[in-house]
């Protein structure tokens, strides 16, 4: 079984593969999530976005330009056009012919590879259809106790709990509450996702004692590099909450850091 979302609790910890090992392969494709198990990482954040014919696939951007071949809306395409299309060689002309991902698909190697997935609605046309159709998904594949359900917007949390309360929901904060755990007791929120730069022991500590789970969402090393070069190291204070079971899972784009970071704390 993947490991639960309040990991610290039992002495573990989640190791996050943000878009799949993003730092190497490309991103939200199944060979960055495969890469990333195979580097040590025991969940991936995958994102879902609806085609114009209503199927879920797994891109992070509302268009297609960045990390694909096509062009234009993801919300203009139907899935066979998506699937069409090239999402690696923009990356590296190594990985040219890798595939958009649909969410069936991910949501198999999930369960085949036993890989917690932590999937971002990112929607911002059709929220609610997205949410209906992929709870009908997740039922349909008996595939709740892979996944936890995260997004900026939290009031969609609320509503995926609503519909469907075996979900777990993680929301995610680029700031900082006035009363955090306030907050997201108001929205049955099941966990939390952090900044590096909005985190708090005292917050973490709270979250941890309503019962909140923690992730803490972490640059790339060499833009934490800067801080311990001018003195202002952050990796003690990371490693401590850490041992001190305040944090439940780490997630960034590098999983090789990710690994080392949680086995030195």
């Amino acid at each position: 079984m993947p490991l639960p979302l309040h990991a610290a609790r039992h002495g573990s910890l989640r190791i996050a593969a943000h878009r799949g090992f993003s730092r190497r392969f490309p991103e939200n494709t199944i060979l960055a999530f495969q890469e990333g198990v195979n580097a040590g990482a025991n969940e991936c954040e995958i994102d879902l976005m609806l085609t114009r014919d209503d199927q879920i696939v797994v891109i992070h951007d509302r268009t297609l330009n960045r990390t694909t071949n096509g062009f234009g809306f993801v919300a203009d395409h139907d899935l066979q056009d998506i699937l069409s299309l090239d999402a690696g060689a923009k990356f590296d002309p190594r990985f040219a012919a890798t595939p958009v991902p649909t969410l069936v698909n991910t949501l198999l190697w999930a369960k085949q590879t036993d890989t917690r997935l932590a999937i971002e609605m990112k929607e911002p046309e059709r929220p609610d259809r997205l949410i209906d159709l992929m709870i009908a998904t997740l039922r349909e594949l008996d595939a709740f106790e892979h996944v936890a359900i995260s997004s900026f917007d939290h009031l969609d949390l609320l509503r995926v709990k609503e519909l469907e309360p075996r979900l777990q929901t993680e929301a995610i904060l680029h700031h900082r509450p006035v009363d955090v755990v306030a907050s997201m007791r108001a929205g049955g929120i099941d966990g939390v996702s952090l900044e590096l730069n909005r985190f708090h022991r005292a917050d973490a500590e709270a979250l941890q004692e309503a019962g909140i789970a923690v992730r803490l969402s972490l640059p790339v090393p060499e833009k934490l590099a800067m801080f311990w070069q001018g003195g202002r190291d952050l990796l003690p204070m990371i490693r401590s909450c850490i041992r001190d079971r305040l944090i439940d899972a780490l997630i960034g784009d590098d999983v090789d850091f990710l690994r080392m970071l949680g086995a030195s704390a």
